[in-house]
């Protein structure tokens, strides 16, 4: 056990190393996720001061280790690395709970190649480090709940309950995946004793975490209201919001969850292929002397897949096609429904629930990635849990050879291997790409990021540094929250970012313009970015348009920020000026 978390320590500290400070990106979410702890440390109050889009677990954290190590860029590092180390030894020690260390070891190892990105989906500076705290308690969470099905003791289910607890003060979709699995634990310990009591029991030692939970809610709720958080705050969380209703749909499609027709067929011949696949597979494993018509159909149906995945795939994808299948999700969802099915079943009452446990719990957290896991993105929050599933269904997949001990660790061993050389493709080709990197030193720390990039910020930092030392205040628009943090200034409006749906139309708005108009803010910095993962283009002109109309008539163009002529696809910024009160009247 030691050697294989000694393992996993070492390639954690190789990834951390071998990417230091090219992580996350500073224009979009990663600076809210620097700025809001920040000014919760100076002692301002989450969502009454400034708003922030998911539950108040993950930001009061960050604050408090800011308290505790100062405002620095390294703490926000090191918090992130340590929970993705953290994910990865608990995926191994429930794999080997569950009788593969070799599963466990491969889910904490793609855990931590995928984890150190040079995007805003990664660890060390995420795009919400909810997620990131996220991932790290519902891996805490599955190895109670993994531990609470083998055993009679309420501290099991204590534990899960406060993991549970923690997930949803961190993350709606984390936290709901929580307490559903966590019912089905009690439920099946339940029917595993065939005892009202003990369900009883259970449900006394979860309560504490849900009571939390509630008291939590009972605050956010009397700041301002009900309406003030659900739909001014908690944007891409509260199922209701403007922004989910209107942008909501296309956002969760493009991350995997869609179930339209259209989505199912690809899916359905996805699945095609790859049980074509993995059938010849078994059948080269396992061969023996032809026999009967079902061999040659199996033979035919692995040279039909095989040319298909020539013609149309390049090597890498039909390799990742058979080994991280896009629609593993999907998989493992149908996995737990026939666990369960096994289970409740079975007349034994000394018969596990642990499996459909972990698949449930594999199905839930990753529903927003059902018919798109990837190595990237949003998925490498959500699918530690979903590869161990995978890992684990596989293993039956391949016919026995030989000694039973033998063949098990050989089983093992191919199965997560071809899935490790996979990920070790991926992450040699992402050092490749931040070899031109440049270091952006600032007071706050220093992150690395392409040569013009710095430049230009390094401009943007210089000119709020100045305009706030005269006493006048900048907007960034429409995000860029990082300047705030690194040239140590404040964000003039409650609201910080202007992605879409972030402020509603009506009263939301009007309160906006009006924190606008009452400061006055002198001067914008207004970006060249744009929202095509939303489907719209420009701030105050695809939307937020009332927002745009009152800026474009109350302030004008002065300058770019740099006079050096503009790279294609490179930020950049322009100077707004407010005009004299003279030409507003």
């Amino acid at each position: 056990m030691w050697c294989a978390v000694l393992a996993l320590v070492m390639l954690w500290a190789v990834r951390t190393y071998e990417t230091w400070a090219t992580w996350g990106n500073l224009t979009i979410d990663c600076g809210r996720e620097m700025y809001v702890p920040t000014v919760l440390a100076e002692g301002k109050m989450l969502y009454r001061d400034v708003m922030y889009v998911y539950p108040p677990g993950a930001p009061y954290l960050n604050s408090c280790l800011f308290r505790l190590f100062g405002v620095h860029l390294n703490v926000l590092y090191w918090a992130g690395s340590l929970s993705a180390l953290g994910s990865a030894v608990l995926l191994y020690l429930v794999g080997m709970r569950l009788g593969s260390w070799l599963a466990g070891l491969s889910a904490g190892a793609v855990v931590l190649v995928q984890a150190f990105q040079s995007s805003s989906f990664s660890f060390p500076l995420p795009y919400s480090f909810a997620s990131v705290y996220g991932c790290l308690v519902s891996c805490v969470f599955l190895w109670l709940v993994i531990g609470a099905s083998s055993s009679k003791s309420l501290a099991w289910v204590f534990g899960a309950g406060a993991a549970a607890a923690a997930a949803l003060l961190l993350k709606l979709e984390f936290g709901a995946a929580c307490y559903i699995t966590l019912a089905l634990l009690i439920a099946a310990r339940g029917f595993q004793q065939r005892s009202w009591r003990s369900i009883a029991r259970d449900v006394a030692a979860v309560l504490p975490g849900a009571l939390a939970c509630a008291w939590v809610a009972y605050w956010m709720v009397s700041i301002r209201g009900f309406e003030f958080i659900t739909q001014e705050n908690l944007a891409s969380t509260w199922p209701r919001s403007f922004y989910m209703r209107t942008y909501g749909k296309f956002w969760l499609a493009n991350s995997g969850f869609s179930l339209t027709p259209q989505a199912f067929l690809g899916a359905a011949v996805r699945t095609m292929i790859f049980v074509g696949v993995v059938q010849g597979l078994h059948l080269v494993a396992s061969w023996r002397r032809p026999a009967g018509r079902s061999f040659f159909l199996r033979v035919a149906l692995f040279l039909a897949t095989a040319v298909f995945l020539a013609l149309v795939a390049t090597p890498r994808q039909a390799f990742q096609q058979v080994f991280f299948p896009q629609d593993m999700v999907l998989y493992v969802t149908v996995g737990s429904i026939a666990a369960w099915w096994y289970f409740l079943r079975g007349r034994n009452s000394d018969r596990s629930p642990a499996i459909p446990l972990l698949l449930t719990l594999s199905s839930l957290v990753a529903f927003r990635i059902l018919l798109k896991m990837q190595w990237w993105a949003y998925a490498i929050y959500y699918n530690g849990p979903s590869l161990l599933s995978f890992l684990l269904l596989a293993r039956p997949l391949l016919p026995r050879a030989g000694p039973l001990s033998r063949f098990v660790v050989l089983r093992d061993l191919l199965v997560s291997s071809a899935c490790l050389i996979l990920f070790a493709i991926y992450g040699m080709r992402g050092y490749e790409r931040t070899k031109g990197f440049v270091p952006l030193t600032t007071e706050r720390g220093t992150v690395r990021v392409s040569k013009h990039f710095a430049e230009e910020y390094e401009a943007a930092i210089k000119f709020f540094k100045e305009k706030n030392s005269e006493g006048e205040a900048v907007l960034s628009l429409p995000e860029d929250a990082s300047l705030y943090f690194l040239s140590r200034t404040h964000c003039p409006t409650r609201v910080n970012v202007f992605a879409p749906g972030m402020v509603a139309p009506g009263k939301m708005t009007d309160e906006v313009i009006a924190q606008i108009d009452r400061k006055p803010i002198r001067y914008l910095l207004w970006s060249n970015r744009v929202f095509p993962e939303y489907g719209v283009n420009q701030f105050g002109v695809d939307f937020n348009q009332a927002i745009g109309d009152y800026l474009v008539s109350h302030y004008r163009r002065t300058q770019r920020l740099l006079a050096t002529p503009p790279v294609l696809g490179e930020w950049t910024a322009d100077v707004w000026e407010r005009k004299p009160e003279a030409e507003l009247r």
